[in-house]
């Protein structure tokens, strides 16, 4: 005779399930977990300030990638790094958009801005440039290189953020088969 051994339920019920309205009260995959830190007062208004300053930073980086170092990789991996920091100190995100719909946006305005000169017989990706003069900032050069930069932004942003997102989406009180 073997021993029978005993199922693991498939899911433990999860406190406030019920109330969002989840049949047998377990949560759904999209369901809001809160931060561990998000109640911290001392995180929440240092990471305001933080917050600010990294995306003033980022903006510097996309406006300046074209011509200098940086561009929109990194611009878009600190945007990333500012919204886990808000999410971490909130509990919230700051992004009023779904980040995959970020992401073919992204790759579809970087993939016209290097055909449009290749339909016009020039090489792919070729940029264009000229000088433009504001009373605000001056003489300043503007260049196509930057909605191509403006396009890998948003794919950045928004992988970076479902890559952070999965990584984070981590529920210990939930139990699967195979559990003891």
């Amino acid at each position: 005779m073997s021993p029978k051994k005993k199922k693991a339920p498939r899911a433990a019920p999860v406190a406030g399930a019920a109330v969002r309205g989840e049949p047998g009260g377990q949560a759904g995959p999209l369901a809001p977990t809160p931060a561990p830190l998000s109640g911290d007062p001392i995180l929440r208004t240092v990471s305001r300030a933080a917050f600010a300053l990294v995306m003033i930073f980022a903006l510097l980086l996309l406006w300046r990638g074209h011509n200098a170092p940086g561009g929109g990789f990194i611009a878009g991996l600190m945007t990333a790094c500012a919204l886990i920091l808000h999410r971490i100190a909130t509990g919230e995100s700051a992004l009023r958009v779904d980040p995959a719909r970020l992401i073919p946006w992204g790759a579809a305005l970087s993939f016209v801005t290097g055909l449009v000169p290749y339909l016009l017989g020039r090489p792919f990706l070729k940029s264009d440039y000229g000088y433009l003069t504001t009373t605000l900032t001056g003489e300043f050069e503007w260049a196509t290189a930057m909605l191509f930069d403006i396009g890998v932004f948003g794919v950045v942003v928004g992988s970076t953020m479902l890559i952070a997102a999965a990584l984070t989406d981590v529920r210990p009180t939930e139990r699967v088969e195979g559990d003891e």
